[in-house]
């Protein structure tokens, strides 16, 4: 049985709705707050405050912000469900308005299941479903969503078989490779604006790659966990493949959302390139990034590719490095991994372990760039002043020769650490704005508890808008969206309760809503 309370009480500038559903579903609590209507908190001039620049400095702006919870804006509304173990994976908008939350949730031994939850634009909760498939585990970090007029929405998800090995006993190119792309599948689910069930129709990677690879003359395929992208209303599909005695070169390939194959390229000049990410240009062109991994002479190489394809996936230019960004010397007469002695894998551990420790104990903090803009050919990074400090500054560069335009310094009070900086992402709005998050932890209380900033700046640098959620135990998986002015956010959170002599950490999936405006 379902029981609702609705209690509402008037204030002088807004109506605040607290909606609380205690509905029996899979024996968990649903609850949200709303709150209507809310006023934005303007940025004050003095907040963000001008710095002298150094003399070899040509800078956009450079100033810093002492931060203050008291510039918070608050959120439209608010949704939580409780859960035993939750993991959230992505963020997806409907053409109705409703919101489509990929997850994972799981229960006290760890065991995990695609769960589908649906919430309104008012922050209501109106669908949630679980993906079963005994047989099989979904891959929820790399999915897609095909958004119907009429509310309901097609994914696209990859899953991989529990049990699965080469039965047949002959030892053929074909037979080996149909080994390794038969484990994975694609999966086509459809549902509609109901959210009561879903019709599938699946595909291994077998049915799709197998006979194209072997007529192209390859021979051997390391992993059949492709790279599944959604591009200009196609499936992109990427990964390597390697002719007899050759290396591996990477492909990338089209399908239609039948999962058909429609056109499948590879690419010999990139010898063990693995992709990583494929974009879309301006011109609408394919923006290829991936990561060759190399051996010679006693060391290990990594260099970043980057290359660009027209529609019919033919190489049009190439701006990869030059130089390895990465390298490890072993030495020329290193022996393999597999053939070191116990006491050779021992000491060599304990002296990754000093290592290690040494550069731990003089490392000054990371740079992190999480954000390319490739059109106006700039990035946006993070630089710590040490590890888990309290102070991180904000930069632009150019792309061309990583020249500083922006450099904003966001101090925090003593009590705060930014423990994640690596975790940050942010996204550039249409008309300008930069939109970006950071982990903040307060350790002033008997417990540390950790939130999330979210920080809005203008095309000029300055700041426009400041979110910052409720503390928590800890909180992980954040993702944002914009959508129609408003900022779509989701998180979990979990709290540390000893309970009959032993810590529980129950889980809550938290939504909350923010007006951009």
């Amino acid at each position: 049985m379902n029981y609702k309370t609705i209690l509402f009480r008037p204030l002088l500038l807004s109506f605040f709705l607290i909606q609380i559903s205690c509905k029996k579903e899979n024996a968990q609590n649903t609850a949200a707050t709303i709150i209507d209507e809310p006023v934005p908190v303007l940025i004050d001039k003095t907040y963000q405050t001008d710095e002298k620049q150094d003399g070899n400095e040509s800078l956009e702006e450079k100033s810093v912000i002492k931060f203050s919870e008291k510039y918070n804006s608050s959120s439209i509304w608010q949704f939580d469900l409780d859960m035993k173990k939750a993991g959230l994976r992505s963020i997806n908008e409907l053409k109705n308005g409703n919101i489509l939350y990929l997850m994972e949730e799981g229960d006290e031994k760890y065991n995990y299941t695609p769960v589908l939850l649906i919430i309104n634009k008012q922050g209501g909760q109106v669908g949630k479903q679980k993906l079963i498939d005994s047989k099989s585990k979904y891959n929820l970090f790399n999915t897609l969503v095909v958004a119907d007029n009429q509310g309901g929405f097609t994914l696209y998800a990859k899953k991989e078989s529990k049990s699965y090995g080469n039965s047949e006993k002959d030892n053929t190119d074909e037979a080996r490779m149909k080994a390794v792309l038969i484990r994975f599948q694609l999966d086509k689910m459809k549902f509609d604006n109901k959210y009561s069930g879903y019709k599938t129709e699946s595909k291994s990677m077998s049915d799709i790659f197998l006979k194209p690879l072997l007529e192209k003359g390859f021979s051997n395929i390391s992993k059949g966990d492709f790279l599944l992208q959604y591009i200009q209303d196609k499936i992109v599909v990427s990964g390597t493949a390697s002719k007899p005695n050759q290396d591996e070169i990477p492909f990338v390939a089209i399908l239609d959302h039948n999962l058909n194959l429609l056109n499948l390229n590879f690419f010999d000049g990139y010898p063990e390139t693995e992709i990583n990410a494929i974009s879309l240009t301006a011109d609408g062109n394919f923006y290829v990034e991936g990561k060759e991994n190399s051996a010679a002479d006693g060391s290990y190489y990594s260099t970043l590719k980057r290359f660009v394809l027209n529609s019919n996936l033919k190489l049009l230019s190439d701006t990869s490095d030059k130089e390895p960004y990465y390298s490890f010397y072993r030495g020329p007469s290193a022996p393999e991994a597999e053939e070191e002695t116990e006491d050779e894998t021992t000491n060599a551990a304990e002296e990754n372990t000093k290592e290690e420790t040494t550069k731990q104990t003089v490392e000054k903090g990371n740079n992190v760039i999480f954000y390319t803009d490739k059109i106006d050919k700039t990035y946006f990074s993070l630089r710590e002043k040490a590890i888990n400090s309290s102070e991180v500054v904000f930069e632009k560069s150019r792309s061309i020769d990583s020249t500083a335009l922006w450099k904003i310094k966001l101090v925090f009070p003593g009590h705060y650490e930014v423990p994640f900086n690596n975790s940050t992402k942010g996204f550039k709005r249409d008309n300008g704005d930069f939109v970006f998050y950071l982990y903040i932890r307060d350790t002033s209380g008997e417990q540390d508890r950790s939130s999330i900033a979210i920080f809005v700046f203008n095309k000029e640098g300055r700041l426009k808008r400041q979110f910052q959620t409720a503390g928590y135990f800890e909180t992980t998986d954040f993702e944002m969206k914009e959508s129609e002015g408003k900022l779509i956010t989701a998180f979990v959170s979990y709290d540390a309760n000893y309970v009959n002599n032993e810590w529980q950490y129950p889980h809550t999936f938290r939504s909350i809503l923010y007006s951009l405006e």
